[in-house]
């Protein structure tokens, strides 16, 4: 657990910089994640983390595409993957989740271009029902505080994880 919590803060460091998580950062952590799984576990458990990390590309991609995560949040459930099996891994999930979610909110009712962000999104789905057209677009990152890095509230559920492990 010690070396996914130092990738995740060399993640997490980058993502508050430059917006960007370097892919070597997360190579290093899916290649020492899926050794330490191999001399901890076996093989078998090797192959359930790299079926593992299908999974959430196949799930998370969708919405890559529609510019609501980024690929870095992407590689770094993927890479979580590696460390956290069965529903250890889908506890973690959706504790990540509900803290993106309840940060979401509370950015929300702290800056106003939050909010239009939100109304953005209601009139993006009203004409995606009427129409049935979908619009990939740009994530505009001139508006700053409506992003929501998903690398912190990812290593927050980690945390939260392993606090009640304890």
């Amino acid at each position: 657990m010690g070396i996914l919590i130092g990738v995740f803060s060399v993640a997490i460091f980058s993502d508050l910089r430059r917006y960007k998580i370097p892919n070597a950062c997360v190579a290093v952590g899916i290649i020492a994640g899926l050794i330490v799984t191999g001399i901890s576990y076996s093989v078998i458990e090797v192959m359930e983390s790299l079926v593992n990390m299908i999974w959430i590309f196949m799930a998370f991609y969708p919405f890559y595409l529609l510019g609501g995560i980024g690929a870095g949040d992407i590689k770094l459930f993927m890479m979580t993957a590696c460390y956290l099996r069965g529903n250890v891994l889908f506890r973690y999930m959706t504790i990540t989740i509900i803290t993106a979610a309840v940060w979401s909110v509370v950015k929300m009712l702290l800056f106003t271009e939050c909010r239009e962000r939100l109304f953005y999104l209601g009139r993006y789905l009203k004409k995606v029902v009427l129409t049935g057209t979908i619009d990939t677009y740009m994530v505009d990152k001139s508006q700053k505080r409506a992003l929501i890095r998903m690398s912190v509230p990812a290593f927050l559920g980690l945390l939260i994880l392993g606090a009640q492990s304890i």
